[in-house]
């Protein structure tokens, strides 16, 4: 099986591989346990590995991920368009999922200068409900 993760907007593009993705989970949970969230919750969890040394796109990615993640809700940047596809062994797409708000609640990594890898932990939802005033 393989992972593309696509994240669009906010003047930038990232791409998330399986080369650095080492888990994803999704969960819908019920509006319900959210108060002030109309609708169902959709949420999406990576954790992942970057190789520093490797350069190229794998660095720049996970300074976009942070760039994304630390973007204030304020900011028009914060929201993005995301597109997770899940392919099988033979190629086929298994499954596909589409965030059209997404928007980040919660971000950690950690860098090891010895190893030159970077780990991070990124959780994403999708912006469905309004806020109560």
């Amino acid at each position: 099986m393989s992972i593309i993760v696509n994240i669009e907007g906010g003047d930038s593009a990232i791409t998330l591989t399986d080369r650095s993705i080492i888990k994803s989970e999704y969960s819908i949970s019920s509006g319900e346990q959210i108060p002030y969230m109309e609708e169902s919750v959709d949420t999406l969890t990576l954790t992942g590995e970057i190789d520093l040394h490797s350069g190229g796109m794998e660095t720049v990615n996970i300074s976009k991920l942070a760039e994304f993640a630390f973007c204030t809700s304020e900011s028009e940047k914060c929201y993005r368009q995301l597109d997770m596809k899940v392919y099988d062994s033979v190629g086929d797409n298994i499954q596909h999922l589409h965030f059209e708000n997404a928007f980040v609640i919660e971000y950690q990594d950690n860098f090891y200068t010895t190893k030159g890898r970077a780990v991070y932990k990124i959780v994403i939802r999708d912006c469905k409900g309004t806020h109560e005033s």
